[in-house]
């Protein structure tokens, strides 16, 4: 099993602009997961794609690894958290975002350093989204208890794709 996360983009209702979302799936390989992706997609799916993805192995000095065991908080305070911070600047029309994933033992801490790292250029820095990686799995994966669990592991990749580009699912 694999943890991927996901950049999906698509049309949704009126919009008028391409609308986005990230997703966290889990699968031996992507194309495992397209069926879940399209279940989870909120727009129109027609046209849905992803445009880049990344397996998420190692994430500031810990091995991220999923088992179907549960996890003892008490020796593992730790959780993964992706957050999502907007902001401006003023030569833009648009409001910027930058998401990362972090380690950190409350969201606040997660918030905390994601606002440390991200959007460094922009003004009114702030918080769009922010949970808990294990919290955002469909009932069908809680159903069988997959757990996130995290092993101390000096270094950590770097938020970038694994691949990008325009793949349409469906």
């Amino acid at each position: 099993m694999k943890l991927f996360m996901v950049y999906l983009g698509g049309s949704a209702g009126k919009s008028n602009i391409e609308v986005h979302d990230v997703r966290f799936v889990v699968g031996k390989t992507i194309e495992d997961t397209y069926p879940q992706l399209i279940q989870e997609w909120y727009g129109n799916r027609k046209g849905l794609h992803i445009d880049c993805y990344m397996q998420v192995n190692h994430i500031d000095g810990y091995q991220v690894s999923l088992s179907h065991a549960p996890i003892d908080h008490d020796k593992q305070p730790e959780k993964l958290y992706f957050v999502n911070l907007g902001g401006y600047q003023p030569e833009k029309f648009t409001e910027l975002h930058e998401f990362g994933l972090f380690v950190a033992t409350s969201s606040e801490d997660a918030k905390q350093q994601a606002k440390a790292q991200l959007l460094k250029q922009s003004h009114i820095p702030h918080k769009d989204n922010l949970f808990e990686v294990d919290e955002c799995f469909p009932v069908s994966l809680l159903d069988d208890k997959v757990h996130i669990h995290l092993t101390p592991k000096p270094g950590g990749q770097v938020i970038k794709p694994d691949w990008y580009g325009y793949n349409v699912i469906a």
